[in-house]
């Protein structure tokens, strides 16, 4: 059972000496697998720019990371040892996920920060503290604001995101709920099936995990051919991602990813497993039904 505690922060503007306490209910818990990270709409569309070789490096990065500090302890050896492929791929896939605002290097070679903008566990201000040590690792100017506990302990600036105490204390968190499986999906997509999922996610109905659309107009918003996304949607539904319901109606897996309210996770969770069980069944007869077709086509050759 969670344990919950009341815990008093200290916001404090570091010019003109003006304080402000706040009481907070914080959670005296480890986090688990099954504790979701909350992901920005961001993070889903930069997925796309990792080839199926790089998602792989990135999705190990992801599963690896430390949800307490945002932090990911690994050498570049390592990681290819561990994937089982060259430190080239590590390398280029590390760059990127650098470029793209997604990682920033610590002191430490070996170690390197999760921007906790795009995935974190925690509320508003665990993230405001990890946002600040993020940018602190950029050089990023900080907001005048100070953040301590009741005793003025570890004090921080926060981002320049929040800069007075209502600009945190009101501040509504709108994310999308991930847990640990979802990163096994990402690991080997390539560029388009990224572009699919993100289009899927985004796309989906809150209340019910469900996207209601044609592939043609999936293709039509990912600038794409309607064959690559039938690809791409073979290979999340390979992945236990998506499931069809119907004709243009798909569930995306409630225990990968989810939206909305806690509470109907389990319902959802149950109907996608019915859906999921029904829509492989038909996929698995239409491939023994192909390759029927072909081995006839063969003998009568």
């Amino acid at each position: 059972m969670k344990k919950q505690n009341v815990e008093t922060i200290v916001l404090k503007n570091a010019k003109t000496g003006v304080a402000e306490k706040i009481q907070h209910e914080c959670h005296n818990t480890g986090y688990g697998t099954k504790h979701f990270w909350k992901a920005d709409a961001k993070f889903f569309e930069l997925l796309s720019n990792f080839s199926a070789a790089e998602s792989k490096v990135l999705a190990y990065i992801l599963q690896e990371t430390q949800p307490t500090k945002n932090k990911f302890v690994g050498a570049y050896k390592t990681i290819a040892r561990k994937l089982n492929c060259d430190v080239v791929t590590v390398r280029n896939a590390v760059k990127k996920m650098q470029e793209s605002d997604m990682l920033a290097k610590t002191e430490d070679e070996r170690v390197w920060m999760i921007n906790p903008r795009l995935l974190v566990k925690g509320d508003i201000y665990v993230q405001a503290r990890l946002m600040s040590e993020y940018d602190t690792l950029l050089n990023r100017p900080l907001s005048d604001l100070l953040i301590t506990d009741g005793d003025g302990n570890d004090p921080l600036f926060l981002p320049r995101e929040y800069s007075t105490p209502e600009s945190i204390s009101n501040v509504k968190m709108n994310f999308f709920k991930v847990y640990d499986s979802f990163f096994r999906v990402v690991s080997g997509l390539g560029g388009k099936e990224s572009l699919v999922l993100d289009f899927l996610v985004c796309a989906m109905q809150s209340g019910n995990n469900m996207y209601v659309g044609t592939m043609k107009k999936i293709a039509v918003n990912i600038n794409s051919s309607k064959a690559t996304v039938q690809r791409a949607m073979d290979s999340l539904a390979d992945k236990g991602f998506v499931a069809m319901q119907l004709d243009g109606v798909w569930l995306i897996n409630p225990s990968m990813v989810i939206k909305g309210n806690r509470s109907k996770e389990k319902v959802l969770m149950d109907k996608f497993i019915l859906i999921q069980r029904e829509y492989d069944e038909k996929r698995k007869a239409r491939k023994n039904s192909k390759r029927k077709e072909a081995d006839k086509e063969k003998a009568a050759a």
